[in-house]
């Protein structure tokens, strides 16, 4: 609902039953579409210059993300991947680590930035992609996972979700040393109890491909809420 909302919103009427193509302001520059399936309507969500191109899906009966992948790969999309967004609802487990192994990270603080710098340093580019974990964009609210030496085990990080800022998209990133030990799973159960402590309400976000980052989800108790499907375009 919150899409449907924001996509309203962004075209200054309720959306019709269908598919309907939303240029947002906010999708500028970007050459990435991503289709939400929503029972009977489907949002297509893209950047201002990209929707002309997808106009000939607007006003279509509402597309699986099947139909979708197909109909906009024919119209010169390339197939991007596909996306789960989970939430929780309830409290997660509480995480095996001691509270002192948790360190609170300023973005805006030069030595913070540095501790960041050093654990993006250690880590591969696919990795940081996939994770959306870049040294000049980083979220609002980052905690580590130390491990023995002082040194970040684990970063997990989280921003106001795009279509509704009650909720905090959530990104992990475990060094790879130090994968295989659940140490992303306690990272990211521990930041979401404390986010729900002050309110927020947590939401995870990954491709279907990534299963341990599927199965990191699962454990902590998010719930799949929708399954999307991307293209781009040149």
């Amino acid at each position: 609902m919150a899409v449907q909302a924001a996509a309203g919103a962004e075209v200054g009427h309720v959306l019709p039953v269908g598919t309907s193509v939303v240029g947002a302001a906010a999708r500028k520059g970007s050459t990435s579409v991503v289709a939400y399936p929503m029972g009977d309507r489907t949002i297509i969500w893209c950047a201002p210059d990209v929707a002309p191109r997808l106009a000939s899906l607007d006003g279509q009966p509402a597309l699986s993300n099947d139909e979708f992948v197909q109909a906009a790969t024919e119209l010169g999309g390339i197939q991007g991947g596909w996306g789960r967004f989970r939430v929780l609802e309830g409290r997660p487990p509480v995480p095996d680590i001691d509270p002192a192994q948790i360190r609170a990270l300023d973005r805006d603080n030069a030595a913070d930035r540095a501790f960041i710098a050093d654990f993006i340093a250690g880590c591969s580019t696919s990795d940081l992609d996939e994770a959306e974990l870049n040294i000049n964009e980083l979220d609002p609210v980052i905690l580590a996972l130390l491990d023995a030496s002082g040194a970040a085990a684990a970063m997990v990080y989280g921003m106001p979700w795009m279509f509704d800022a009650d909720f905090d998209d959530i990104g992990i990133i475990t060094r790879p040393d130090c994968r295989g030990r659940g140490l992303g799973t306690a990272a990211v159960a521990y930041f979401a109890r404390q986010q729900q402590r002050v309110g927020r309400l947590p939401l995870y976000g990954c491709d279907t491909e990534n299963i341990g980052s599927d199965r990191l989800a699962e454990s902590v108790g998010f719930s799949l809420v929708q399954t999307v499907a991307s293209l781009r375009f040149a």
